[in-house]
């Protein structure tokens, strides 16, 4: 129905809308043409150049680029190489700076090939680099081991865009789980940056610090660096734990598993030892400058002491397991996201958020 008076489109039926850059398609709600704003229910989809919204119920104006969604939201990007979906109950967008706010439950699933990383927390939001520049720098922390992962950021570019989650952020993948209080990441260098309280796990490794940066390849975790009171733990069995403390710790993947790691500055080192049989028959505590730990079929195999070496090497038999621990430690497996329902919940979302 339309109104040629006040120039109020209202719908009522079953409609598609078609304009330059986007189509909807609803069946209940109206257009104002004069002030260009616009609401939709009962689950209207929006088909724009850049995105696919739906919702229970939108709000848009046209004259400002901005928009609200209530009610099972599922935004999903059309960046090619780095799209995304947003899941939430609650999403603000402005069309006109890229900018995307989800709140009430929101979660991002990045997916590229085989694996996929769940981020959840109280807040996401996600916006373009360029237009965050205009407000701060953000460093590029691009891998400098890997100098070829380095991208330009063009404002065209599929990299040209960042998240950020605030308080209670969980991350769940195949090879590597994470929370924190906050984070941010990067499409340009695809490093997650985690702050405040970080803890990381792959397989039986737990990972903490004061802040951590995990970069990643195609979506899998590559390197990950720890800054001030860095600390690796390995669950060798229940109750034995091989532990590294340093004031960094600089650590690679392969395969998704961690294949080694070195710790530097007033390193400590608690490790088990086993005869060819597995049977553990000693532990070493020892102090160095630098600790490096190589890996092998997930277990630490090799460590190495560099430079001011001191430490005492004990039968099994003579030691207390529990009262082998470094200082700052602390196992936090409860905390620990253990699948992807974790992070997305259990809603009854009608859709898969995998296609």
């Amino acid at each position: 129905m339309y109104n040629t008076y006040t120039q109020l489109a209202r719908f009522t039926v079953p409609t598609k809308i078609v304009t330059s850059t986007r189509v909807v398609n609803t069946s209940e709600g109206y257009y104002d043409m004069k002030s260009k704003k616009a609401v939709f229910g009962k689950r209207p989809l929006v088909n724009d150049k850049d995105y696919t919204l739906v919702a229970d119920d939108m709000a848009y104006d046209d004259s400002t680029g901005f928009g609200e969604a209530q009610g099972n939201v599922i935004y999903k990007s059309k960046d090619t190489g780095n799209a995304y979906t947003i899941i939430a109950n609650n999403v603000k967008s402005n069309s006109k700076t890229g900018n995307v706010l989800a709140t009430q439950k929101p979660a991002m699933i990045i997916k590229q090939g085989a694996d996929t990383i769940y981020v959840g927390a109280d807040t996401l939001y996600s916006g373009k680099l360029t237009e965050l520049e205009k407000l701060r720098k953000v460093p590029d922390i691009s891998d400098s081991l890997n100098p070829a992962a380095k991208v330009t950021n063009p404002a065209d570019s599929n990299s040209n865009r960042y998240f950020e989650a605030y308080f209670n952020v969980k991350i769940f993948s195949d090879s590597m789980q994470a929370v924190g209080d906050s984070l941010f990441y990067s499409f340009r260098d695809s490093a997650f940056r985690l702050f405040k309280n970080p803890i990381v796990w792959a397989q039986e490794n737990q990972i903490t610090g004061d802040t951590i940066y995990m970069y990643t390849q195609n979506k899998a975790p590559k390197r990950f660096y720890v800054f001030e009171n860095a600390l690796a733990i390995n669950r060798a069995e229940k109750n034995l734990y091989n532990q590294v403390k340093g004031n960094t710790i600089n650590g690679f993947f392969k395969n998704g598993n961690i294949e080694s790691f070195r710790a530097k500055g007033s390193a400590e080192n608690i490790y088990y030892t086993a005869d060819e049989q597995g049977a553990f028959i000693g532990v070493n505590r020892s102090t160095s400058d630098v600790i490096d730990v190589t890996f092998r079929e997930r277990k630490p195999y090799k460590v190495v002491f560099r430079n001011n070496l001191q430490g005492t090497l004990s039968p099994i038999r003579h030691i207390q397991p529990e009262d082998l621990k470094v200082r700052g430690f602390k196992w936090f497996e409860a905390k620990r996201p253990k699948n992807k329902f974790e992070i997305i919940g259990d809603q009854s979302l009608p859709f898969s958020a995998n296609k």
